[in-house]
């Protein structure tokens, strides 16, 4: 049955009279409704973050729920960002011990993604053109697709479908196998030049934009890296050797000095490395390595206090 303005209110968890007013107030107001944070990519160029404030995150939240329980969206089995039961590490063991590995990255992917193209999806997904123009006002900023929203994730897989789909087709044709971790796409195989200008050309003609600076070439015998893991063996990923030995020589550090003393005289501080953050390394070593993270993360539980707060007392 096609999905109404009142379906839209009732999933949204407000009147219709409050869910026009946002729709109309949210294009133009985002600053009353958004906390923005904008951070400096590496290789140039900013990153713009929106996190919605009370009492419309509960409307955000809600709409995602509707989203993923309305829209009939299944993964297709190389996509593995915001898909339950996959990660970079199911993305990565994709790519194992392959004779090249191509990665390609999107120029300002979830950015690229306008008000037309989910606009669009949704009406494939029998929305009604009204419930559309009012879902589509309370999920973009801009007219653009925003990150930090949770429902910009699985509207950015619905508006990728297609193109999914195309990449898939020509990946299996080529005998090429193809992963996608949000705008991180990844092919491996005998892959060659030709590859990437063909992919290249697929993606343009659906209207993304590849990121150049970021494509590369990664053979065998040399550095394989894949969502940030070495795919250069062929049983499983792989923590990059430079983050293993850091790891281990901050908990050098911590056994030796303490943790108060890495936080004010080794760096800590700088790096933000609190107790959770430390943890939560440890416990993403333990998921890909299991031998060197667990004993991690048993030594980091042990050795860094909590609560983190009082770090600051001595900074």
């Amino acid at each position: 049955m096609p999905y109404s303005v009142d379906d839209l209110a009732e999933q949204a968890g407000v009147s219709v009279e409050i869910l026009e007013r946002l729709s109309l107030i949210l294009p133009a107001g985002a600053g009353r409704i958004y906390d923005q944070r904008i951070y400096r990519k590496k290789h140039g160029g900013i990153r713009e973050v929106f996190n919605p404030k009370p009492p419309f995150d509960a409307v955000s939240k809600n709409l995602h729920r509707s989203f993923t329980s309305r829209l009939s969206y299944e993964a297709p089995d190389h996509v593995h960002g915001f898909v339950r039961g996959r990660s970079t590490i199911s993305n990565a063991s994709q790519h194992l011990a392959k004779a090249c590995v191509l990665r390609m990255d999107l120029e300002d992917f979830f950015p690229s993604i306008d008000a037309a193209k989910i606009k669009a999806s949704l009406r494939e997904q029998d929305y009604e053109e009204k419930a559309a123009d009012f879902a589509v006002n309370l999920v973009t900023i801009g007219g653009k697709l925003p990150i930090g929203l949770s429902t910009s994730p699985l509207l950015s897989n619905l508006a990728f479908l297609s193109t999914d789909r195309s990449l898939a087709e020509y990946a299996q044709s080529e005998g090429l196998s193809f992963t996608r971790y949000v705008d991180d796409l990844t092919f491996s195989g005998d892959v060659t030049d030709r590859h990437s200008v063909d992919i290249a050309q697929i993606l343009d003609d659906a209207g993304w934009s590849v990121n150049t600076r970021k494509t590369a070439f990664m053979r065998r015998g040399g550095p394989q890296y894949v969502t940030g893991l070495y795919v250069g063996e062929s049983d499983s990923p792989r923590i990059p050797r430079q983050v293993k030995r850091k790891m281990r020589w901050i908990l050098h550090v911590i056994s030796k000095f303490g943790y108060y003393t890495y936080m004010t005289e080794f760096g800590g501080a700088e790096e933000v490395m609190l107790r959770r953050r430390l943890l939560g390394w440890a416990c993403y070593i333990a998921a890909v390595e299991p031998d060197v993270g667990y004993p991690l993360l048993r030594a980091f539980d042990e050795l860094v206090p909590d609560p983190d707060q009082d770090i600051y007392d001595l900074l």
